[in-house]
């Protein structure tokens, strides 16, 4: 489980479609995790853009608040859970396919 432990001493860890699923605080919860690991953060999942931009990202936040109760974000609200786990945000790099690749290191 994710909640308790994650292999320790690795370079880089990759979540992708995981922090969507989750409110606030499980969110902080895993990532904290993943710190106690060690290496950059991946994330991989959509963000949300302004009013009238990202309709695919939207639809998504309402189907995750729908059906497993997490949410689709914006950048500011994944720096703000980076930190709150003990990452910097580094970037936000985006893909082809409409997700970005959300890059954090740990602090100090």
């Amino acid at each position: 489980s994710f909640f308790e432990s994650v292999p320790e001493g690795g370079d880089a860890y990759l979540l992708k479609w995981i922090i969507h699923d989750w409110n606030d605080e499980e969110s902080i919860a895993i990532l904290k995790t993943v710190r106690r690991g060690g290496g950059t953060l991946l994330v991989i999942e959509r963000i949300l853009g302004p009013a009238n931009e990202t309709p695919d990202a939207k639809l998504a936040d309402l189907n995750m608040l729908v059906g497993p109760g997490g949410q689709e974000r914006t950048l500011d609200e994944y720096e703000t859970l980076l930190v709150a786990a003990g990452y910097d945000l580094v970037g936000a790099t985006p893909t082809d396919s409409g997700m970005f690749v959300i890059e954090g290191v740990p602090r100090g």
